[in-house]
């Protein structure tokens, strides 16, 4: 049974929920300027497709059989959203999808809403060609993230109440793990006792616990010791490896292949510390030199700390490391260029 959009959905499942936000702040754009909607439309999904919101005025435009002095005009369109809050769908799901929203009249859209964090032209081929085979190209179907959906909201132009309800459904998006803030953090990790095997093995372990050992996911890794932080790497993965024969994935940062990630861990525990399983294993990029000077009083709190870098648009480990260098902890934020 369908409901209305509201702020105040009632609904149990985080999906739901979801979905209710989703289409509230699209319905709040429309109802402020058609034109927010349009171009978030176009942004998501293509120009032509966004320019099909709204009504649309002309004067003394030529019918088949009439110059009317005036018209206006609006295209019938209709889009089927299906979310997830994990980034797997069901292509029979979508399917059928795809054969109620045939029946519809005019420009027909379907999209897949998920937190994808990579490519998905090989996700979703199939739904692709039966768009484009079996409907003949009458459907557009896009898969859209998270945050490419924030993304395509004009901020800038937005009033400041609407703004900050984009501003909250970002937050909850993130709060539900849906958005890949983890790109924006480093983990500066106290190596004191083992830089050995990030200098060595290309690789962090610690026990496979909670606690200080638990580890947010983290674009980059800081290898800490002395009151600096000496090198900066990417981190590629992280391996969960209860015992030798039974290595899980826990973060894949790249589009390496699971199999070769989970090799590579297992062959560090072998090198490093063979008896010592469960290991959580980090799987790191080349390193790169830096002095990142902790200026305060004492060591590190803790065995890890991290850093928000969002702010530095940096585009990898090596950009991060010379941003870093000769900066302190207390003033990085202050005297970045």
């Amino acid at each position: 049974m369908s409901k209305n959009i509201t702020l105040f959905s009632g609904y149990s499942q985080k999906e739901n929920r979801t979905t209710n936000y989703c289409l509230l702040i699209l319905k709040m754009l429309y109802e402020e300027n058609p034109k927010f909607l349009s171009e978030v439309i176009s942004s998501l999904i293509d120009e032509s497709t966004g320019n099909s919101v709204g009504v649309k005025f002309f004067q003394q435009q030529k019918r088949e059989g009439s110059v009317p002095d005036g018209l206006i005009f609006q295209k019938s369109f209709t889009i089927y959203i299906e979310t997830k809050n994990f980034n797997w769908f069901y292509d029979n799901q979508l399917e059928r999808h795809l054969k109620e929203l045939n029946k519809e009249e005019g420009l027909k859209i379907l999209v897949a809403l998920g937190p994808f964090e990579g490519p998905t032209k090989i996700q979703f081929q199939g739904i692709e060609s039966l768009c484009e085979k079996q409907f003949q190209g009458s459907i557009v179907f896009a898969a859209v993230s998270f945050e490419d959906f924030v993304a395509a909201i004009p901020l800038s132009q937005l009033p400041k109440n609407l703004a900050d309800a984009v501003s909250d459904f970002k937050n909850y998006l993130d709060g539900e793990g849906l958005l890949p803030t983890w790109k924006d953090y480093l983990d500066v990790v106290n190596c004191a006792t083992l830089s050995h095997e990030v200098t060595e093995g290309g690789i962090y372990m610690c026990p496979a616990t909670g606690g200080s050992y638990n580890h947010r996911r983290c674009k980059y890794f800081g290898m800490y010791r002395d009151k600096r932080v000496e090198k900066i790497a990417l981190i590629k993965a992280v391996v969960e490896i209860p015992t030798i024969t039974s290595p899980a994935l826990q973060w894949n940062n790249t589009d390496e292949l699971e199999k070769d990630l989970l090799s590579i861990a297992v062959a560090a525990v072998k090198q490093f510390r063979p008896d010592e399983c469960p290991l959580r294993v980090m799987i790191l990029g080349k390193t790169y030199e830096t002095k990142f000077d902790k200026d305060t009083p004492g060591g590190m709190m803790g065995s890890k700390q991290y850093f928000e870098i969002g702010f530095l648009r940096i585009e990898s480990a090596e950009e991060l490391a010379k941003a870093l260098d000769d900066k302190t902890w207390s003033n990085y934020a202050d005297h970045l260029d």
